[in-house]
């Protein structure tokens, strides 16, 4: 066995590595000397190594990749004009930005109106009940009048004319100037004063879902008429309407009052009210108004001044662009008293028309 001499530091290291690997040392020598093979350690290393870099590959493969990837979606092919191509183009993108309905003050209010009407229902509006819904239209209705003595009176306008929705809630209106024409009597002849209508819609579900309306409206009468004997004050009439509709039925209510300022003695305080009742078929919409516009403050149903009976037909709507339509209607209306007979007229013939924008 080799007893190797004592040394120290480094230079025993080196003597002690030279012994052992002279082709005679045994390998209980070499266990003795406490050497242990480095084979396997060598091969753990190899292996922990070529997985590390493995492991660095991939994640700096990685890295590439995503630099790659991003910069491609970062990269936008700059557009390629031919003469003439390019002033088209821009004309094209100017006009889409004109049609825009968030570009300006009147795109914006015209996107408000179509939103506020898609809310409501979309019943027609009678010939005489006023409406629940708010509508922007120009209206225009003409009265054939028959007179207790036989005679004619023609009412042109009849107090309608043109509306706006000016809010998602309000709607305001201005008459278009009505004109009171009777045949063989000219003395009698003139215009209406002026009337002017708000109206604020409080509650509203479409068809699909509770099928009603409810609004409160305020109605004048201005005193700027030429008829002979037209009133000198300012008339208001506020009115709550509601309606409610199940399938293709509806009905409509009206309940208000008129007063004048500073002359209520002659006008009293007569109640106003109205019912319509409708029924839809495609276009056709028959109904019937059964309205009273009394002259005096009692509140009656039957008998009173101003009672009448109307059945009509609504025809519409026919739509003939982006959110324009028209309709139109027809009735007679019938006097259920003597007393109404007296004090307004007998009968009437009743046409109207809507364009709705």
């Amino acid at each position: 066995m080799f007893k190797p001499e004592a040394k120290s530091g480094f230079r025993a290291g080196i003597h002690l590595y030279g012994l052992l690997t002279q082709s005679g040392a045994t390998a209980t020598d070499k266990k003795s000397l406490g050497w242990r093979p480095r084979g396997n350690a060598r091969v753990r290393d190899r292996t922990r190594v070529r997985g590390h870099r493995g492991c660095i590959r991939a994640v700096l493969s990685s890295l590439v990749l995503a630099l790659v990837l991003e910069g491609f979606s970062s990269l936008r092919a700059d557009p390629i004009f031919y003469p003439g191509v390019e002033i088209a183009a821009q004309d094209l993108v100017e006009g889409m930005n004109e049609s825009d309905p968030g570009k300006d003050w009147l795109g914006r209010w015209r996107r408000m109106t179509i939103e506020t009407r898609e809310k409501q229902t979309h019943w027609l509006t009678p010939l005489v009940t006023e409406t629940p819904r708010l509508e922007q239209r120009i209206r225009y209705d003409v009265y054939d009048e028959t007179l207790p003595n036989g005679n004619k009176k023609w009412n042109f306008g009849a107090g309608k004319g043109v509306n706006f929705i000016i809010a998602p809630t309000m709607e305001a209106a201005v008459a278009l100037p009505q004109y009171l024409y009777y045949p063989g009597a000219g003395g009698l002849d003139g215009f209406r004063g002026e009337s002017f209508m708000i109206k604020n819609r409080i509650m509203c579900s479409p068809e699909g879902q509770k099928n009603y309306v409810f609004s409160v409206m305020l109605e004048t009468l201005t005193p700027t008429g030429t008829l002979p004997g037209a009133a000198e004050h300012w008339i208001w009439t506020p009115i709550v309407t509601f309606g409610k509709g199940w399938g293709n039925f509806d009905f409509m209510v009206n309940l208000g009052t008129s007063w004048a300022d500073a002359d209520n003695k002659q006008l009293g305080t007569p109640i106003v009210w109205g019912l319509a009742l409708q029924y839809r078929f495609g276009v056709i919409c028959p109904t019937v108004e059964l309205n009273s516009h009394p002259s005096i403050s009692q509140f009656y149903f039957f008998g009173q001044p101003g009672l009448f009976l109307t059945p009509e037909l609504l025809i519409g709507r026919f739509h003939f662009r982006d959110n324009y339509s028209l309709y139109f209607g027809f009735g007679y209306q019938m006097a259920l008293d003597a007393a109404t007979v007296e004090a307004q007229y007998a009968n009437a013939l009743v046409v109207k028309f809507h364009l709705l924008f």
